[in-house]
């Protein structure tokens, strides 16, 4: 009696275990799958239909008349089968005729299924930084010891590496016609686009030039990928004072008196700004640096909470899109708190007291603005820098644009990330190609930044500044470090 219990638990385990298997077994995108041409055509008609509609890009008849064509051409491309990331290059390819960096393609969600459950991942193990030096090893994951921080990579599975980046850029998304938030890119996911670019790959070959000069060649597989052996040094430029997870606040190691904030993130808790301006008034700090250095956005409610403490008086937030409805035919994760959003956007009086928001028609456009007013008890009325570069995006590149506006303060560093003049965001539904199960970002709303930037480009800074990799690798922020001593240098007026 008790073996015949034993025999049906056995086999109802057994069936719960392929039950539960069967869906990843089933449903994962093997990266080999190829799509019909007639399953290519219908998305791309599909999604050209949706971004035509919506994109607040496509609202400047010239832009409608670049995507109209780009999507012609990636039909041209559709007479014959593709696999899956064949058909993702020529996705973002064609999305990056509207000029957007919030606009691209992603892979469909049984493709990174396939993805999380292989064992080892085969992507490539090496991190780096991308830039006029070629590809500098950040840290290395591989199972290969001889290969150091520091170290330049020349070629990948004999394709040189200058061959490799130039090709990756090609479908790296970005805001108007600059590269700088394309390379920051390559630098943060390298392994990430060397897979979208190769494909997958258990063994590599790379040719590597060390810090002595010396070349030599490494092979090897990931099929015997040990523990990460290397990793950046610790930040030694700032004493930190107070941080969370998003935000630092601290002064420069070679100058006490310089506070910094660095925001890597408009996410979190905004109130940290409040004990960390209350700070710096304690310490009756004169210059302030803040660093946007790598921040990709965020929250917008959260960005205009640090901007209260630095602006001189009111501000405000302009944002519109094309009065219409939103028609995804479920193929989107447009949700019922969005649509409710954009509603409350549009039922706005259009004149208010105070700094109650607005929103206006004005043609086809709907128009909105959004008051704000400055926390008087903490804000620092010192002398501000800000020092950003091409990871600065959405949120932060806002912030930048709205402090050069208001301050005339000094921007230093590299052209930013997000568009000088505004970027498309707000709210960003993903959205499911029906027949390829492809995922698309597409924004609804553009955000005007209301100056007269120089448009197709990020902003300029003032001063160019550029880091230093071989201080770098060590854990000193060699911009910090030149501002720390040349402060008396650049204009900083309040």
């Amino acid at each position: 009696m008790i073996e015949s219990q034993i025999r049906f638990f056995r086999l109802v385990n057994l069936t719960l275990v392929l039950w539960l298997a069967i869906p990843l077994l089933s449903f994962s995108q093997h990266p080999d799958n190829y799509f019909s041409p007639d399953e290519v055509k219908e998305d791309l008609k599909w999604l050209k239909s949706k971004v035509l509609a919506y994109h607040p890009a496509c609202l400047d008849s010239i832009r409608y008349d670049s995507v109209n064509i780009a999507f012609q051409l990636a039909g041209y491309e559709a007479e014959k089968q593709l696999q899956e990331l064949q058909f993702l290059k020529l996705l973002r390819q064609t999305l990056m005729s509207l000029r957007c960096g919030h606009t691209t393609a992603i892979p469909s969600k049984d493709f990174y299924t396939y993805y999380r459950i292989s064992k080892p991942k085969p992507m490539y193990p090496l991190q780096v930084y991308a830039g006029d030096e070629g590809l500098i090893v950040r840290f290395n994951e591989s199972d290969d010891k001889k290969i150091a921080i520091g170290d330049k990579i020349i070629t990948i599975n004999q394709e040189s590496t200058s061959e490799i980046t130039n090709s990756i850029l090609n479908f790296v998304p970005g805001d108007g016609y600059h590269s700088s938030f394309k390379k920051y890119q390559l630098s943060l996911n390298f392994p990430t686009y060397y897979l979208f670019h190769k494909g997958p790959n258990y063994n590599f070959e790379s040719g590597i030039i060390d810090t002595l000069g010396k070349y030599s060649l490494h092979s090897f597989s990931l099929r015997s990928k040990g523990k990460t052996i290397s990793r950046q040094s610790p930040q030694k430029s700032i004493k930190i004072i107070n941080s969370d997870k998003y935000k630092i606040f601290g002064t420069l190691t070679l100058n006490p008196k310089v506070g910094i904030v660095k925001v890597l993130s408009f996410a979190g808790n905004p109130s940290w700004y409040r004990s960390a301006f209350s700070e710096i008034q304690k310490k009756k700090l004169e210059y302030l640096i803040l660093d946007l250095r790598g921040n990709a956005g965020g929250n917008i409610y959260n960005a205009h909470q640090l901007l209260s403490y630095l602006m001189p008086d009111t501000f405000s937030l302009q944002f519109e899109r094309k009065k219409q409805k939103i028609r995804f035919n479920g193929n989107s994760d447009l949700g019922l708190f969005d649509r409710l959003t954009m509603k409350y956007f549009e039922w706005l009086p259009s004149k208010t007291k105070g700094f109650n928001p607005t929103s206006e028609r004005i043609g086809d456009l709907m128009v909105n603005r959004f008051r704000f007013d400055t926390a008087h008890r903490f804000r620092f009325k010192g002398k501000l820098i800000v020092l950003m570069d091409g990871g600065t995006f959405s949120a932060s590149s806002m912030v930048a644009a709205q402090l050069r506006s208001k301050l005339k303060c000094n921007l230093i560093g590299d052209e930013s990330g997000g568009g000088a003049t505004g970027t498309y965001a707000m709210i960003i539904p993903t959205l499911t190609l029906p027949n390829t199960k492809m995922r698309v970002y597409l924004p609804l709303y553009r955000i005007n930044h209301e100056n007269n930037q120089l448009a197709g480009r990020g902003l300029l800074p003032d001063f160019y500044l550029f880091p230093n990799i071989g201080k770098k690798i060590k854990g000193i922020d060699s911009e910090l470090d030149y501002l720390s001593k040349n402060l008396q240098w650049f204009k900083t007026e309040k």
